[in-house]
């Protein structure tokens, strides 16, 4: 399935892709700590500010789905490029707004140049990398991702502390327009435009594995959306102060990215679905035991299994992408997850007033509820690796 120019590229391509996957979601990361009160330095109401925080991530889930369409068409560096510059451009501006509604539009731009980025370095990275060694390349791609959850937020809030919102931005654009330059210079191309046909969406979502993927993505998401409103909230019920609340993401960070570095070549050796269900598994206990959890210190440990999950079943499903497409398909395939992993973000997020319901009237607390649909993504892996092993046996005894 894979071209001979796919299986020519070289290490150079793909650790400049890491570095625009880093320098992308280090912008992402770095936004979530200033974000909201820049917006309420310039005016907007509360309501008005979650608006501005949302279009991000609204314009961004949409994006994934026309982007990945595009890349399939345009192959992968065109739209890396373009992307870079786009986000580049709105940071560039975001200092010298003068009302929040100015910002509502950048944000929208900014969303939908990052839109480009996320499944345009996926489709590239399951091009260059070998179909032996894609968990290891797909294990370092989430490594790049852990690393800013770390890196990010700090280094926004010291920057901002020190220089101000606007020095936070520049210093972003800097690096997005650096690294744009380097991608149009040093980056190959790792798919042949030509004689390329346009995927079909729904023929992707009939591939059981494929969806099989989806399905971890959106339940890893979801659940880290509910870590995101109430991890914080148990917090405060302990009386932690905020820093120690964030050394509680640190630690799942920290452990996602050690685990990622250590075991990244486990799916290449003993398949995908039996590493998707350990991380799936590992998470949805991680869930269930945390609200239970009595202080601070056995919380942290709680989070590193959290994270312990997390690096295991990044690495697994996106290689798993990357094995059930080729070229012609992978940016559509891409685009899709990168849209059902915004998703599910956004419904881990946003479901939080249900999620309070629920506990309030069922005594089911929403790291419950989040275990609970883990779980479900769980069987639909055990189901679909049962389904895949049966299928290749009898495969096998028609060959003999």
């Amino acid at each position: 399935m894979e071209t001979s120019l796919v299986k020519a590229q070289s290490r150079f391509g793909l650790w400049i892709v890491y570095a625009i996957v880093f320098i992308s979601f280090l912008d992402y990361q770095s936004s979530l700590p200033i974000i909201s009160p820049y917006a309420k330095s310039l005016g907007a109401s509360i309501a008005l500010v979650g608006v501005i925080v949302g279009a991000y991530s609204a314009l961004n889930l949409i994006g994934n789905l026309g982007a990945g369409y595009w890349i399939d068409r345009a192959g992968r560096k065109l739209p890396l490029v373009m992307g870079l510059t786009v986000v580049g451009i709105a940071l560039l501006f975001y200092p010298i707004v003068r009302d929040a509604y100015t910002l509502l539009a950048l944000r929208a731009i900014h969303g939908l140049g990052a839109a480009l980025i996320s499944p345009a370095s996926l489709a590239y990275i399951g091009d260059a990398a070998a179909q032996g060694g894609r968990g290891r390349a797909m294990a370092l791609y989430g490594s790049a991702i852990g690393l800013t959850s770390v890196l990010g937020p700090p280094f926004a809030g010291a920057i901002r502390d020190r220089f101000g919102y606007g020095a936070v931005f520049i210093i972003l654009a800097a690096m997005m327009f650096v690294i744009a330059v380097c991608a149009m210079l040093l980056l190959g191309e790792s798919s042949q435009r030509e004689n390329q046909s346009s995927a079909n969406p729904l023929r992707l979502l009939r591939n059981r594995r494929l969806v099989m993927a989806y399905t971890s993505a959106f339940c890893l998401l979801f659940s880290l959306g509910t870590l995101i409103v109430f991890l914080p909230l148990i917090g405060q019920t302990m009386n932690v102060t905020s820093a120690r609340v964030g050394f509680w993401f640190a630690s799942f960070g920290v452990a996602a990215v050690f685990i990622q570095l250590a075991l990244g070549r486990l799916s290449d050796r003993i398949g995908r679905e039996p590493v998707m269900g350990m991380g799936l598994a590992l998470i949805a206990i991680a869930l269930f035991v945390l609200p239970m959890t009595p202080d601070w210190e056995t919380t942290i440990t709680i989070m590193a299994l959290y994270g312990f999950g997390f690096g295991m079943l990044f690495p697994a499903m996106t290689a798993l992408l990357a094995d059930e497409t080729d070229v012609s398909s992978r940016g559509t395939a891409s685009g899709i997850y990168t849209a059902v992993y915004s998703l599910g973000a956004a419904l881990g997020t946003g479901s939080a007033g249900v999620l309070v319901w629920l506990q309030q009237s069922a005594q089911i607390h929403p790291f419950q509820v989040a275990a609970g649909i883990v779980m479900l993504g769980l069987a639909w892996v055990i189901a679909g690796g049962w389904y895949s092993t049966r299928i290749g046996f009898r495969e096998n005894a028609k060959t003999k």
